[in-house]
């Protein structure tokens, strides 16, 4: 028996403060779809600098307050599909899918509330 994959929470963003940064790229949030903003109005997406042992590609870093919150939420981790990105936050209690458009000026992020796999592959399906 399969379970249902859940609906997730659709949050779009739209980079500001293009080219400020050399490794950093700072997001503003546009639309939320399917539930409530599950993240914060801003977020950073930062190159990983070879600190972590998980070794990420990119770290999320979200904002409390007129302060980045740190630890930062996740790492963004490889999949199979080009320009998508997976992390999970509250240890693995959700599942987040980041889709960056070619120009990476857009980021969509999928957050699943409640749900966690490592296999993806019928989630990247679903948002490609």
């Amino acid at each position: 028996m399969t379970t249902a994959t859940p609906r997730p929470i659709v949050h779009v963003f739209k980079e500001c403060n293009i080219g400020k940064f050399k490794t950093t790229r700072h997001y503003e949030l546009e639309t939320v779809s399917n539930g409530t903003n599950q993240l914060t109005d801003l977020i950073n997406i930062s190159k990983d600098r070879n600190c972590a042992q998980s070794m990420p590609e990119y770290w999320i870093q979200i904002r409390d307050g007129n302060k980045w919150k740190k630890p930062r939420l996740t790492g963004l981790f490889k999949t199979g599909a080009n320009l998508i990105f997976k992390g999970d936050t509250q240890k693995r209690t959700n599942l987040v899918l980041f889709k960056f458009s070619d120009d990476a000026e857009t980021l969509t992020i999928y957050f699943y509330s409640n749900y966690y796999t490592k296999d993806i592959t019928t989630l990247l399906n679903t948002i490609q």
